[in-house]
């Protein structure tokens, strides 16, 4: 009785074992916790997974097996990282028949991460035997790591034992070579103490670390915060600039930011790119809320090639947004009723012939008031009036030069009357000059009757002949 009774508690105490070993390190099913990749960016550029397969691995702790619970580890960290572009290195150390003795195994040497890659390599961990020869595995990463001038996590999940002085050198050396570049993190296997203490003065020697528990790290979230104390910055607004180093941490989503996070305003103009229907405005050009140059005037022109910014809506202007005046008389097209006068001709605020002006095809005319007595070249007063408005037009354009022509009606012998026109024009000439007009503007010539403007048949008609023209020089 007493015999079956000692067999029965056996088999209860292995029951409970049992279960007890079920409920230890990766939890059945385990599902990682779903980190967004767009609210994180890299820490590191690079890491090195460093994991102990050498003989006190095959030991227990909590009732199972250390490298069950290493690769329990291994597993969900796996599952959990966001591929970020990393690259990572899984190593293995240990002295037994799994590999050559006195060496370390990288399974999967430094490259691009990814959870497959590093899936694939796990399959050949296994094989706990010999001693611990950390510090060789610590060497032999840290010559890829310290290749590359980057941010780096070197981290080594072990049980802490069988190590000493030739680890803490090894990592030394590595931090001397990469400065603040390095941090060094340990996951315990086990509980020993010692173990513990090993580790926590190893990671103080590696920078701003930590040691984490095996048993801390079981479930998904507390595996996320792993996750993210280790690899990731927080990246609230997904701009990929982590936040303690965003100025502008509410930037819309897909939008450029510069090395502070805040929205890239190319041109300068004050209104960010991702807003800017104008990218390129000129420097210093003043734009409207869609950072496109101003054209205050809405001629087409922009304000800042504009030479004319307040021109009337619906004006056709030229390129430097000035109105046009199509006949150059000074008159712009959009008041100026005759739109064809020729040029030099003296024009009215409406952009025709001044009263007592009569245009003849590309030459126009004083007719009508200025008239000479029959074989004189003395102006009659009433010729006056119209003289002084042609003389205030030619003194407002100083780029015009005019040829005054002096004509004759066809009485008298012709000698005469070429000299009698001569006369005329040089008597308008003088006139004109004495009212403010540049004589070196003015030519002179007489052309006595030749170019009739009526037949020289009357005395009314033979009047009109007796003038002078003006014809623009070139």
């Amino acid at each position: 009785m007493r015999k079956l009774l000692g067999i029965s508690i056996v088999l209860g105490l292995a029951l409970l074992l049992n279960q007890a070993c079920l409920t230890v390190g990766l939890a059945p099913g385990f599902q990682p916790a779903q980190l967004d990749a767009h609210k994180y960016v890299r820490k590191v550029d690079q890491f090195a997974l460093i994991v102990d397969s050498s003989q006190s691995m095959g030991n227990r702790s909590r009732a199972e097996r250390k490298m069950d619970v290493s690769e329990a580890f291994l597993k969900s960290l796996d599952q959990s990282i966001p591929e970020l572009g990393y690259a990572g290195e899984l190593r293995l150390f240990g002295r037994g028949s799994c590999m050559e003795k006195g060496k370390t195994l990288a399974l999967s040497p430094l490259s691009p991460y990814s959870t497959s890659k590093f899936e694939e390599a796990r399959a050949a961990y296994g094989c706990p035997a010999g001693y611990s020869p950390l510090y060789l595995a610590i060497e032999d990463s840290g010559m890829s790591l310290s290749s590359t001038k980057a941010p780096t996590a070197l981290v080594i999940a072990t049980d802490g034992l069988n190590m000493g002085s030739k680890e803490m050198d090894a990592v030394r050396d590595l931090k001397a070579k990469m400065g603040s570049n390095l941090n060094v993190y340990a996951v315990q296997i086990g509980q020993d103490s010692h173990g513990r203490a090993f580790l926590e003065d190893l990671v103080a020697s590696g920078g701003e670390g930590r040691v984490y528990q095996d048993a801390d790290l079981t479930g998904s979230d507390a595996m996320a915060d792993f996750v993210k104390e280790v690899f990731l910055y927080p990246d609230g607004d997904g701009d990929g600039v982590p936040d303690h180093l965003d100025k502008c941490p509410k930037t819309p989503a897909g939008v450029k930011v510069d090395a502070d996070g805040c929205c890239l305003d190319t041109d300068g103009d004050g209104v960010k790119d991702f807003m800017d229907k104008c990218p390129k405005t000129p420097a210093g050009v003043k734009v409207d809320k869609d950072g496109c140059c101003l054209d205050t005037d809405g001629d087409g022109v922009k304000d800042f090639m504009d030479k004319c910014p307040k021109t009337p809506a619906g004006v056709k202007v030229d390129k430097d947004g000035c109105c046009l005046d199509t006949d150059g008389d000074g008159v712009k097209d959009f008041m100026d009723k005759c739109p064809d006068t020729p040029a030099g001709a003296p024009v009215d605020e409406k952009g025709c012939p001044v009263e007592g002006i009569t245009v003849i095809g590309d030459s126009w005319s004083v007719q009508g008031k200025v008239l000479f007595d029959i074989n004189k070249s003395t102006l009659k007063p009433e010729a006056l009036k119209v003289l002084s408005k042609v003389a205030a037009y030619l003194v407002k354009h100083p780029e015009l030069k005019v040829e005054v022509r002096g004509y004759t009606d066809s009485t008298g012998p012709l000698a005469w009357n070429m000299k009698l026109s001569q006369r005329r024009a040089d008597a308008v000439r003088d006139f004109l000059a004495g009212e403010g007009v540049d004589s070196s503007r003015m030519s002179t010539h007489g052309y006595g009757p030749e170019n009739p403007i009526a037949p020289n048949d009357t005395k009314e008609n033979r009047s009109l002949n007796r003038r002078v023209d003006f014809h623009p020089v070139v």
